[in-house]
């Protein structure tokens, strides 16, 4: 009260401040790895660029090439709801590490890919990466068959080199025809291009949460811009790949090219969607964020139930927005902070532990439809 004159007897009264509700953390901020045409002003090699719009991309790194998989993995970023993307040049894979390393000082990225490259040991590299941060998720192209446009052979052999148990990464299957505006050597009219899908998938992403929230599986939704697919799956193709964690791109009759999957890849059934491991992840990085006022308080038992007021008061609009499951917001999660937590040792040496546990809704991947037939008429239920 060091603002208020106290030495006369009376009442006084004063404002405190106290910590403000959690924002959400962003979710849908990209980082794009690859090799550019050309390098602008201010652009620095494996050191991320921000770009805003497809307009800014060809101010900083020039515009298509038939040989370059980043141009067009940018392109289907802005073009499916994507509106912040991290561009981060590299002449080769080489410098995938030191990329790498530049965006753990990039706080704001949720989605990392590497378009157009399916060597399973550098996408390995950055599912470690998203899982090392934590807050962030890998979308990656499947691998491409030169020869027989639906063999998988490749594709599951990439996929066992990349499950892990906690699934910070997905993998998307088969690639996309686009359009190519690029100029071409022959002198002939543009044509048709395929890509890897990883970019427009991440801005498939960024626009299903704007629209839904992280909670809601990217599926069943329209990539913008892909013309065809590399292979049309069958019903019987699309399940099986679907069992090993593998998120198939579909064309249904009279329909455009569709996202029909939403698994990650995950050993362990609590992370097998990429809804469940990027919601965590959201929760996650909005307490690490929100709780900062914190770390300079006293601690005690009164900030204690400060923090445990501000984690419920988060995790119960976390539940009323659809992305937790229950009927009640006690059904749905629980924030436990007491001694048992946090006994005297642990105190002393300034710390604060939390414990927090929460039922994330998940996708209805199979819906059962029950149907009867009788002479004079019929009936259907779901089940």
């Amino acid at each position: 009260m060091s603002d208020i004159d106290t030495r006369a007897p009376g009442i006084y009264l004063q404002e405190v401040e106290t910590a403000g509700p959690i924002a959400g953390a962003g979710t849908s901020t990209a980082a794009l790895i690859g090799t550019a045409q050309t390098l602008g002003d201010k652009v620095v090699p494996g050191e991320p660029k921000l770009v805003t719009n497809w307009t800014s991309y060809v101010k900083s790194f020039g515009g298509f090439d038939r040989q370059l998989a980043l141009p067009y993995a940018v392109r289907g970023f802005f073009e499916n709801g994507g509106t912040l993307a991290y561009v981060v040049p590299v002449a080769d894979m080489t410098g995938l590490p030191d990329a790498l390393d530049a965006l753990t000082h990039t706080l704001d990225v949720s989605l990392v890919c590497l378009p157009g490259h399916t060597e399973f040991a550098d996408q390995q590299k950055v599912i470690q990466h998203c899982e090392a941060m934590g807050d962030r998720f890998a979308v990656l192209d499947g691998a491409r068959s030169t020869d027989d446009p639906g063999d998988t052979t490749a594709l599951e052999a990439q996929r066992d080199g990349l499950m892990t148990d906690r699934g910070f990464g997905a993998l998307y299957w088969p690639w996309i025809s686009v359009d190519d505006p690029g100029p071409r050597t022959d002198g002939a009219e543009p044509d048709e291009l395929r890509v890897g899908p990883s970019g427009h998938i991440a801005g498939v992403m960024a626009r299903s949460d704007a629209r839904r929230g992280v909670h809601k599986a990217p599926a069943n939704e329209v990539v913008r811009g892909a013309l065809d697919l590399a292979h049309h799956l069958n019903d019987a193709e699309q399940g099986r790949l679907n069992n090993l964690n593998i998120n198939a791109l579909r064309v249904f009759p009279g329909g455009r090219p569709m996202v029909w999957g939403a698994r990650a890849l995950a050993n362990r059934t609590e992370w097998q969607y990429v809804n469940v491991r990027r919601l965590v992840a959201f929760i996650s990085d909005s307490l690490l964020q929100g709780l900062r006022w914190a770390v300079f308080e006293p601690n005690n038992t009164g900030l204690w139930k400060a923090l445990e007021r501000t984690v419920t008061e988060f995790l119960t609009r976390v539940w009323q927005a659809g992305a937790l499951f229950g009927r009640t917001a006690e059904e749905a999660f629980y924030v436990k902070i007491d001694e048992e937590l946090n006994p005297a040792p642990v105190r002393e040496l300034g710390q604060v532990f939390i414990e927090v546990g929460i039922a994330p809704t998940r996708p209805a991947e199979k819906v059962v439809i029950r149907l009867g037939l009788w002479s004079g008429g019929g009936g259907i239920s779901e089940a």
